[in-house]
């Protein structure tokens, strides 16, 4: 598969990401999110397990968008910088940001799967 086929696809499965969350769709997101997976962001600092149990329900998504996304592949790991904004919220509080997100893939059994996410707030 050429680079640029790669980085087609991992911008699809960032958005994948983002629509699975926003469906609540958690067989969906098992399969992208390696067992390592942690996020660190405005929600604060999740792992695996807590991320999906927040995206079962709790954290409701009406709106998302990707700005940019840059993907960097390097093997079996890629690296994708984004600019990201949604309207969101998590147990009450509001999580509508515009953020710079950087994602970690690793391609393991022939697909990819993320297993870092890190967000911050944009000024």
């Amino acid at each position: 598969m050429t680079t640029t086929a790669v980085s087609h696809e991992l911008v699809e499965l960032a958005h994948d990401l983002a629509r699975a969350v926003a469906e609540h769709d958690v067989a969906r997101l098992e399969e992208l999110l390696a067992d390592e997976f942690t996020l660190q962001g405005a929600a604060g600092r999740l792992d695996r397990a807590e991320f999906l149990e927040a995206a079962a329900g709790p954290y409701e998504i009406d709106e998302f968008a990707y700005e940019q996304i840059d993907p960097e592949i390097y093997g079996n790991t890629a690296v994708l910088v984004s600019r990201y904004s949604q309207s969101a919220r998590l147990d009450g509080r509001d999580l509508s940001h515009r953020m710079h997100v950087t994602d970690i893939w690793t391609r393991r059994d022939a697909r990819w799967q993320i297993v870092r996410r890190h967000a911050t707030i944009a000024d």
